[in-house]
């Protein structure tokens, strides 16, 4: 009876710990989505401000930066937690 709630006990902690790393890495793909997402935006309507001599950048492209950044930095950071 022991071996049996010894054996239950190790499936149950390898079953959570699983679960936690899948959804860690669920949360680095939705993470990394969005990056991805952001990123594409950017290069789009802004592509063009950035080859133009000398550079003139619109705000719009300036919060988009900002935003592609900051979520390159939270994949970054969920990244590191493994």
């Amino acid at each position: 009876m022991h071996h049996k709630s010894r054996f239950f006990f190790l499936a149950l902690v390898m079953t959570f710990a699983f679960a936690g790393c899948e959804s860690h890495q669920a949360k680095i793909d939705a993470l990394q989505k969005r990056y991805d997402d952001l990123a594409a935006q950017f290069h789009k309507d802004c592509s063009a401000e950035y080859l133009k001599v000398p550079p003139s950048i619109s705000q719009k492209c300036t919060d988009e930066d900002k935003q592609v950044h900051e979520a390159y930095q939270r994949v970054q950071d969920e990244k590191a937690k493994q």
